[in-house]
């Protein structure tokens, strides 16, 4: 199953408009790429996914510039940022949080 770009950019747009700060931001991306996890998304597909979602908030940080809007863009991009360079990041989402 493939990864419709365009409604989800739509729908994690919307969602980030909304958002009240970075870990807002934070959890609506991480809930996204879980979803995608859930579907079992190939990771190299979730991977180029979230390398474009980035570049389109990058652009939709600039384009918005001055806007209160742009901020979240920006978070979103940051932390999507994080997620695209840092090595096998789709292990530690893959495990679930148990209690000992």
């Amino acid at each position: 199953m493939k990864i419709d770009f365009d409604v989800e950019a739509s729908e994690l747009t919307s969602e980030l408009k909304s958002a009240d700060g970075y870990l807002d931001c934070e959890e609506i991306i991480l809930s996204n790429i879980k979803k995608h996890i859930a579907r079992e998304i190939p990771t190299q597909d979730i991977q180029s996914y979230l390398k474009k979602l980035q570049i389109f908030f990058e652009d939709k940080m600039v384009i918005n510039k001055g806007s209160e809007v742009a901020v979240n863009y920006k978070y979103g991009a940051g932390f999507l940022n994080t997620i695209n360079i840092t090595p096998y990041w789709h292990g530690w989402m893959n495990t679930k949080n148990t209690k000992h």
